[in-house]
């Protein structure tokens, strides 16, 4: 029997099809190759095969190669603009999903839809910025998205992400058929937001009125509500009920096992925890249980517990991982601690975690708290892939250790080596220039941050900036700065309580006035702002107007809240 070979040509469907395979599968060699024989045909740019390239190289974060094919295609449909909004938005990249929306909506006049929507609202949560997501917010209500499910979901966890949780609450209430993703996003975003007591009376009101199961996802936020208030009894609760009972299908469960060890052990029943891990059998949930355990430890402040923990875990035959030393490593960002620091680190070399880029930073970290910044800068040095944050946690660390050249002299070398900075990046340097008395530098760095990458500065840069001009004696621009950015926001105290103090340093009692009625305005009942107008009145030899401040300061009622302070324990041998 004779066989033959038909020359087809494949067409933009056949295309299509096999590229989406290929992103399936995760063959984005082969995905490549295909694209290359696409360009060959001509149909490199068709709608079709252009969209399937795009999602394939966004799944894979290739937006670059993404945003060519994108470019390059005459007709987008707004499946293709979805893709190419979904792809800037799993990136991380806020200020290019809100650019290519504006595009999409106002220049070429296309329609988004949910998948549209979902995208961009996430995309503004993760850039931490509520003001966009309040722009499309109401945008997603004006065309017509205020009632749909997945939209407000998102919304939700924008906001709860912006620290915005009072909009996240209104929008939750408003949804007429909340599902289980809206419950876990709004318990999380209290627990998240320290509001533990809130996540647990809300998971309540759902068990009590709706006929949704608590999800996995729910019920670890709860049990982390409970370690979080300390409330080992109704973690025992939720244990007997939803992860004890087999209806429910979590009695194996190993996260949920692992929340449990967290909580027991952060409610101080470590023995509890240590009976809990004979449910674990695998070698590595057992490792990741007793991280869960020190950690817990850890958070309460208890070094000698956790130390012990990690040398128990030793003795049952569990390996520390580097997930172990991440948790432990903070404990030592203490001068007192440095020599505990040094023989944890003799441990990761001797372990070989010395070369995880996420080990080395915590090194880094506790080396420059410890005030040896010649320990960080060691470590620093032998990071071979040097990413975004080992730049930015080692000029941080020159900022804590009072090198303010140093660390703007390292900016400039990360910037010539090509790697652009972050947000945290900018206000690690801008930090150290404050600091450091580099007036000039900081106001050029500040200005670079939209003009130079697009980021929009938020409060703790802006607080930067007036510290740096105000610790310059330049209070009348630091002045405008707030001014220009207060606008009456409550979200301002923290810029003109800088400058208030300031002013009375610098004795100007013309701004320094100005200031405090300001501060009266935004926080009448902190005494603090009373008093340093009182003591600049006095410093400026006005007692009767002290006095005057002083009387308004009793009238109200109004006292100081009294200083605390702690002191360290001594340590036992770790590891």
């Amino acid at each position: 029997m004779v066989g033959c070979i038909c020359e087809c040509m494949p067409d933009n469907q056949t295309f299509n099809i096999v590229i989406t395979a290929c992103s399936d599968l995760g063959e984005i060699e082969l995905g490549s190759r295909v694209h290359a024989f696409a360009r060959d045909v001509g149909l490199e740019f068709d709608l079709l095969v252009g969209t399937a390239l795009v999602s394939m190289y966004c799944k894979v974060g290739l937006v670059e190669t993404a945003c060519k094919v994108f470019d390059g295609m005459g007709v987008k449909d707004v499946v293709a603009w979805n893709a190419m909004i979904s792809g800037f938005s799993r990136g991380g990249l806020a200020h290019e999903v809100l650019n290519m929306f504006k595009m999409m909506r106002f220049v070429q006049r296309v329609l988004p839809t949910e998948e549209t929507m979902v995208s961009v609202v996430s995309a503004c949560g993760v850039s931490g910025l509520p003001e966009g997501g309040g722009i499309i917010h109401a945008h997603a209500v004006k065309i017509g998205f205020e009632t749909n499910l997945f939209v407000c979901n998102s919304l939700v966890e924008m906001y709860i992400k912006c620290g915005c949780l009072n909009s996240a609450f209104k929008i939750f209430n408003r949804i007429s058929a909340k599902n289980d993703v809206s419950w876990s996003t709004m318990i999380g975003g209290y627990v998240r937001r320290g509001l533990s007591s809130d996540a647990l009376q809300l998971f309540h009101e759902m068990i009590a009125t709706t006929n949704i199961q608590p999800t996995r996802p729910i019920l670890l936020n709860v049990l982390l509500a409970c370690a979080d208030l300390g409330d080992w009894q109704q973690g025992k609760q939720i244990e007997d009920y939803y992860i004890k009972s087999s209806i429910h299908g979590f009695e194996s469960d190993a996260c949920l096992n692992t929340a449990l060890i967290y909580m027991y052990a952060k409610c101080e029943k470590t023995q509890t925890s240590l009976n809990l891990l004979e449910r674990i059998h695998e070698e590595g949930e057992c490792v990741i249980a007793w991280n869960a355990m020190i950690k817990a430890c850890v958070e309460r402040g208890q070094v000698d517990r956790a130390l012990s923990l990690s040398l128990e875990m030793q003795r049952r035959g569990m390996r520390p991982d580097h997930i172990t030393f991440l948790t432990l490593l903070p404990l030592f960002s203490s001068t007192s601690l440095l020599t505990k620091g040094m023989e944890a680190h003799a441990h990761v070399i001797k372990r070989g975690f010395e070369s995880k880029r996420s080990v080395a930073h915590s090194l880094i970290d506790m080396y420059a708290k410890c005030g040896s910044i010649d320990g960080s800068i060691r470590i620093f040095n032998g990071i071979l892939d040097k990413d975004v944050e080992s730049w930015s946690l080692m000029i941080k660390s020159y900022a804590w250790n009072g090198c303010g050249r140093e660390a703007a002299d390292l900016f400039f070398q990360m910037k010539e080596i090509g790697i652009n900075p972050n947000r945290i990046t900018l206000l690690a340097v801008l930090t150290a220039c404050s600091h450091a008395g580099l007036v000039e530098e900081g106001r050029e760095l500040f200005k670079s941050m939209k003009e130079d990458y697009g980021l929009e500065p938020d409060m703790e840069h802006y607080a930067c900036v007036v510290d740096l001009l105000c610790r310059g004696g330049l209070l009348s621009e630091a002045y405008e700065l707030v001014e220009s950015r207060a606008k009456g926001a409550r979200s301002s105290v923290v810029l003109w309580s800088i400058l208030l103090s300031a002013c009375r340093v610098h004795g100007d009692l013309g701004i320094g006035e100005e200031v405090a009625r300001r501060l009266f305005h935004l926080e009448p009942e902190n005494a603090a702002n009373f008093l340093t107008l009182a003591n600049i009145y006095i410093d400026a030899g006005r007692r009767d107007d002290a006095n005057e401040v002083l009387r308004l300061l009793r009238e109200k009622g109004l006292t100081r809240n009294p200083g605390c302070s702690w002191v360290e324990q001594s340590i036992p041998s770790i590891l």
